[in-house]
């Protein structure tokens, strides 16, 4: 206590200064117009430029609940989208067609998640996502993002799953050319990860540059018309037999951020056939 009195008794010329600087400044501002203008003018423009600061603030933090919400819509308009196509291409009435879609959503479920970490330059690249177990995320699970195709669930924990994405070695999905009828397996060459191959396409096939990409439906983890890339180039194979198709992917894997597991359950004797033909032929290679 005795220092405080003693710093105050020293300096105590400095508060007074102080205090009658700002006395005079009050009375400046206010009972002179011209000052008070300038003084009213410059607080709002710094009022103005801290709401304005504060206003982005806000608006990027809440940048991740819009974006969510447009990659849930996107992940449903594309369902409709790829089961209407498939009504209209059948020429059924829209009744039936209305009925089709509100079965495709039924059948096909689906859980938001966000990528929580991801590699872009191995050959097998693997994204992890923050849904597991616990919510009733399983391997073979398609996952989709706001713009197509994103890859295949692999393996889970309890609160998170490992994704085998369309840029991994490993990764094998059935697809088609839209409107063309033509089919092959789409696989990434380890090289660029904007683009992969859809390879074996049959010499016969008809399309050309520009042309659409989409899942085929033959596989269980995805309906058939998910968006999955354009053609930019065409080759043939290495054993002069088929086509190999450059795609580029319409996701862009090094800004995915939000994506939708699909939840659908596989046809039980479809699956038992496929795994009893799989057993089959190895049965017979070894033999």
């Amino acid at each position: 206590m005795n220092n405080l009195l003693l710093f105050l008794q020293k300096y105590y010329y400095w508060f007074v200064f102080l205090i009658l600087e700002i006395v005079s400044i009050v009375l400046l501002f206010q009972f002179n117009s011209f000052q008070g203008s300038v003084y009213f003018t410059s607080a709002n423009v710094m009022s103005g430029y801290i709401y304005e600061v504060q206003s982005r603030i806000s608006s990027y933090f809440s940048l991740q609940q819009v974006n969510e919400e447009l990659t849930s819509r996107n992940v449903q308009l594309a369902l409709e989208i790829s089961n209407l196509r498939k009504q209209l291409e059948a020429g059924e009435d829209s009744t039936h067609r209305a009925v089709s879609v509100s079965n495709v959503l039924n059948d096909y479920p689906n859980i938001s998640a966000t990528v929580v970490n991801a590699t872009l330059n191995r050959t097998n690249n693997f994204l992890t996502i923050n849904k597991g177990n616990a919510d009733n995320v399983k391997p073979e699970m398609g996952v989709m993002g706001g713009n197509g195709l994103v890859g295949v669930v692999f393996k889970t924990t309890e609160h998170y799953a490992l994704v085998l994405p369309l840029i991994n070695t490993r990764s094998n999905i059935s697809c088609k050319i839209r409107g063309r009828g033509y089919y092959g397996y789409l696989r990434w060459d380890g090289k660029d990860s904007r683009y992969a191959m859809l390879e074996d396409v049959p010499r016969h096939a008809s399309f050309k540059k520009g042309d659409l990409v989409e899942t085929s439906g033959y596989s269980e983890m995805f309906p058939e018309g998910i968006f999955v890339g354009k053609v930019e180039a065409i080759y043939n194979s290495a054993d002069g037999l088929s086509f190999q198709l450059k795609v580029r992917l319409s996701t862009d894997f090094g800004r995915l951020r939000d994506v939708h597991i699909i939840q659908h359950t596989p046809d039980l004797e479809r699956r038992l056939l496929q795994d009893e033909v799989v057993k089959s032929e190895e049965k017979e290679e070894r033999s």
